[in-house]
């Protein structure tokens, strides 16, 4: 079983995984005309099943530990619990952040999301599993939502046909960070309980939760949707087999980023992690402003608010890795 036993080995997973994080929503841009429920299906059996597989490759690499299946069926009740609790809570955050990139883009929904879901996340974490230091840490969320700040302003000073949506757009991302933000302290409840969870198994186990989730909320919206008209599952059959394969893909890449972040986590706690992680939407601010020229009719002052946000995300990442050196 593969754990990294380095700051410096744990630190490039952690990087790793922020990029995967920030990276997997272009594959729902690249599909504009899919819907967005079906995408999340095809992207939530994506992962479940790259989680999986990760598993049973990664963390089956030690003679000394028993497999990776058994180590799943062995699992502590209220350690699985929590780890399925948490995976539960985030999937129906994305299903809001999905919703909320459709409407305002990824370089804006990113980062109104990151500032409930940062505070919560890193704070409740590390209540829960306090490594690092405390003063570091505090320091690196003040920074990080000020890069989320300056990212909402220079949104308001782009002028696009989608004006009306603007408000709808925000208050959804804000909802999503609220309860995305709530699900790092179950993950840190399962890795450090009396019968703590490997980070391969809690990986599998929160993808489990993630997936109900998804089973439940995706029919809820097709019948009542955030965007766009009503729809029916049948509609998922009938798409295109390069669009079930791009979703998958997403939930591939998503779930790659997840499993290594929860195997730092072990190293550096779930707090500096999350931390760290939270640079994603510095990666999707990335992706919208120069893939998807999000702020190609932006002025001068809109493209300085955006580079002045991305340089607060760059350094609120590093005060947040300095957080285990600093301990």
């Amino acid at each position: 079983m593969y754990t990294p036993q380095t700051f410096a080995a744990a630190l490039t997973l952690v990087i790793f995984s922020m990029c995967c994080w920030g990276s997997w929503p272009n594959f729902l841009k690249a599909m504009p005309k899919w819907r967005l429920e079906y995408f999340y299906l095809d992207y939530a059996i994506g992962f479940l099943i790259t989680g999986v597989a990760i598993g049973a490759t990664f963390g089956s690499t030690t003679a000394s530990v028993p497999p990776f299946f058994t180590r799943l069926a062995q699992a502590g009740g209220t350690e699985m619990l929590f780890a399925v609790l948490g995976g539960f809570l985030w999937s129906l955050g994305n299903v809001l952040m999905i919703n909320s990139i459709a409407i305002a883009g990824l370089a804006v929904a990113f980062p109104v999301s990151s500032v409930p879901a940062l505070v919560l996340g890193v704070g409740m974490a590390y209540w829960t599993n306090p490594i690092g230091n405390p003063a570091w840490l505090a320091g690196s969320v003040v920074v990080l939502l000020a890069a989320a700040v300056a990212n909402a302003q220079a949104y308001k000073r782009l002028t696009t046909a989608a004006e009306m949506n603007k408000t709808k757009g925000m208050l959804l991302a804000l909802a999503s960070g609220v309860m995305v933000g709530i699900f790092p302290p179950c993950v840190s409840r399962a890795i450090s309980g009396a019968h703590a969870l490997d980070s391969y198994s809690v990986s599998v186990y929160f993808m489990l939760g993630a997936l109900a989730a998804t089973l439940v909320a995706v029919p809820i919206l097709l019948a009542r949707p955030l965007v766009g008209s009503a729809g029916n599952l049948w509609g998922y059959v009938r798409g295109r087999m390069a669009w079930h394969v791009l979703g998958l893909l997403a939930g591939f890449l998503w779930s790659f980023g997840t499993v290594f972040n929860f195997v730092s986590a072990g190293k550096v706690g779930m707090a500096i992690s999350w931390g760290v992680g939270s640079g994603a939407p510095m990666v999707g601010a990335l992706w919208g402003i120069f893939l998807w020229k999000e702020f190609s009719g932006a002025g001068r002052n809109a493209k300085v608010l955006i580079g002045t946000s991305l340089a607060l995300y760059a350094s609120g990442v590093a005060a947040v890795a300095l957080s285990y050196t600093g301990q």
